[in-house]
């Protein structure tokens, strides 16, 4: 008889503990640079709402300067009924509100919303006019550089 030793070897099946230990480093590596990344990008479409309540508001204020000579005293709720000095506005998104009133004195002021959430929580930003609101300018406020729209760095 023969001896049969040697002639059959076993089958691996799975992954040896070497091979599990680097694809975890490589998911580890992966989420360290993905996560702060990705808060970031949700930071920024946080910002761009509030730029976006600042920039539905520009014409309305525009138009009620030009009419009365002076910028509205306060922004009300469509739901509200304004007073003479008062536009009707959307003043609360789902992460930022815009601030009431406007200041300045006409021609020159400025329209500031908050946000609320993320990491920009509690940094404002600016939208000012000079010229009555014929051009505006976006730069203005706390909110960092690199969560600003590109027209607003």
């Amino acid at each position: 008889m023969e001896n049969t030793r040697g002639l059959y070897r076993a089958v691996q099946s799975g992954f040896t503990l070497i091979e599990l230990m680097i694809v975890v480093a490589i998911i580890g590596i992966l989420s360290a640079i993905a996560l702060p990344a990705y808060n970031d990008y949700v930071t920024r479409t946080q910002v761009i709402e509030a730029v976006n309540l600042l920039s539905g508001m520009k014409e309305t204020t525009t138009e009620f300067a030009a009419q009365r000579s002076s910028w509205p005293t306060a922004f009300v709720l469509s739901s509200a009924t304004p007073s003479q000095t008062e536009i009707i506005a959307t003043i609360n998104g789902k992460y930022s509100t815009v601030n009431s009133p406007m200041t300045g004195s006409y021609p020159s002021g400025t329209i500031s919303a908050t946000i609320n959430s993320g990491q920009a929580a509690g940094k404002t930003i600016h939208m000012s006019t000079v010229d009555g609101g014929n051009s505006w300018d976006c730069r203005g406020g706390t909110v960092d550089k690199k969560y600003r729209p590109v027209a607003c760095q």
